[in-house]
């Protein structure tokens, strides 16, 4: 027989909450096909009727008409009943307009005066359905929980995802006295909540970077990036929030202990990625270039959340567009891209633009002019480490011909290429000139 809502409510891991039907009351024999604990307001389009949506509101919106609008949604794709747990949102009690709009479509709304962890609640309910569906046919049952499995852990990417771009956003989340998202405010409950603790942790944001949004399978390889960065990290036995961030990058937040060497679990993730990407390649089709995973400092509190995603963002982003004059890594850092790193990072800085336009100015106008490309050339030269018939050679021209294009640059700038300092400074021109286009 299936579980109902009654049954779920009698279990002593739920007596635990010390649970009251404030409303609904009638419908308390619905059969309960799932437990989900969500803390998303649009919760209704990730459902597909029959749930147990446990929440401790601190998602939830503020105005009656929201919140009708919010039980409508539940309503609307029949979910079993509504658990809201007091305490963090709601004090004493669940506001009357929420009470008033589930008492009207008939949706069962329970009052948690308790703390309870949700993942007892859910860990419990599951065992007892899926041991009803054992008793009634075995191999349906591990069909079915393998297809739950797969929807609950697709819900789960969803709120990390949610949480996550509030925490980079620096939106949505603050403290008692209104200050930014901190370690008392609701980001730490609704992270707490998803069993992930950031209070007094080292936080290390992580983004993984495909390559190219068309060759690397667009919104699906990144969904596929984030569930493997999560059962990575479930390998690893770290704590984190994962999630997709945009069409070619997925983001994680470790949660380690402060103090703690982080290498060892970056390492572990990177492994397990790798993993992921060689079974992505298709036999007989040649395997271009992969995903590449940058990593933050590790930060001290959620208020630097932000600019750490940021860090491992850019970190990642530029070393996509810098393959080939940066060394291989399971993972990179800001440290192990140099002076490109630090480049990157005053890239919007009107002092290194207009030294980069002093530099090269000249020889940018010259190639304007006269449809040549001796700033490729002068990057060619100085990438080779000065080496000129190394230079020649990459560029596949005769050794005559790219001495006189060198000759050419020392006359359209005025400088010596023979100089050590004017190389330096030329090499630093480029590269600022290269990150600003």
């Amino acid at each position: 027989m299936p579980l109902t809502l009654r049954e779920v409510l009698d279990l002593d891991v739920v007596r635990r909450g010390a649970p009251h039907v404030v409303a609904g009351s009638g419908r308390l024999d619905v059969p309960v096909r799932w437990v989900h604990a969500l803390e998303l307001t649009d919760v209704g389009r990730l459902l597909r009727g029959g749930e147990l949506v446990l929440s401790t509101g601190i998602a939830l919106p503020d105005s009656p008409a929201e919140l009708e609008g919010y039980v409508a949604s539940l309503a609307h794709v029949g979910v079993a009943g509504l658990a809201v747990e007091l305490g963090r949102r709601y004090t004493e009690a669940l506001p009357a307009a929420l009470v008033a709009a589930a008492e009207a479509r008939s949706v069962p709304l329970v009052e948690l005066h308790r703390e309870v962890a949700f993942i007892e609640i859910t860990e419990a309910v599951h065992a007892r359905i899926i041991d009803e569906l054992l008793l009634s046919r075995a191999a349906a049952t591990l069909a079915l929980g393998h297809l739950l499995t797969s929807q609950t852990e697709s819900l789960e990417r969803q709120a990390h995802r949610t949480l996550i771009s509030a925490l980079i956003e620096g939106s949505g989340f603050t403290g008692s006295a209104g200050s930014p998202a901190d370690e008392g405010g609701e980001a730490a409950a609704r992270a707490r909540a998803m069993g992930v603790e950031v209070t007094g942790r080292d936080l290390v944001a992580v983004v993984l970077r495909l390559p190219d949004p068309g060759a690397a399978g667009g919104r699906a390889a990144v969904l596929g990036a984030a569930e493997a960065m999560a059962d990575a990290c479930r390998t690893a036995d770290v704590p984190a929030l994962v999630g997709a961030l945009d069409d070619v990058r997925a983001g994680a937040l470790l949660s380690l202990p402060p103090g703690r060497d982080d290498e060892r679990p970056l390492h572990t993730l990177a492994a397990r990625l790798a993993v992921w990407q060689s079974a992505r390649v298709r036999p007989g089709v040649p395997d271009g270039p992969g995903p590449v995973i940058g990593a933050s400092r590790p930060a001290g509190s959620l208020r630097e959340v932000r600019d750490a995603f940021r860090e491992a963002r850019e970190v990642a982003d530029l070393t996509i567009a810098n393959r080939g004059g940066t060394a291989p890594r399971p993972y990179y850092r800001l440290p192990d891209l140099r002076l490109r790193g630090l480049l990157h990072l005053f890239r919007e800085d009107p002092r290194l633009r207009s030294f980069a336009e002093r530099e090269l100015g000249p020889l940018l106008s010259y190639d304007a002019e006269h449809g040549t490309t001796l700033v490729g050339d002068l990057a060619a030269f100085l990438e080779a480490g000065a080496n000129k018939a190394l230079a020649a050679s990459r560029a596949h021209l005769a050794r005559p011909t790219f001495y006189q294009r060198l000759a050419l640059i020392e006359r359209v700038l005025g400088v010596s290429l023979a100089d050590p300092e004017s190389r330096a400074s030329l090499h630093v021109a480029l590269l600022a000139h290269q990150e600003g286009r």
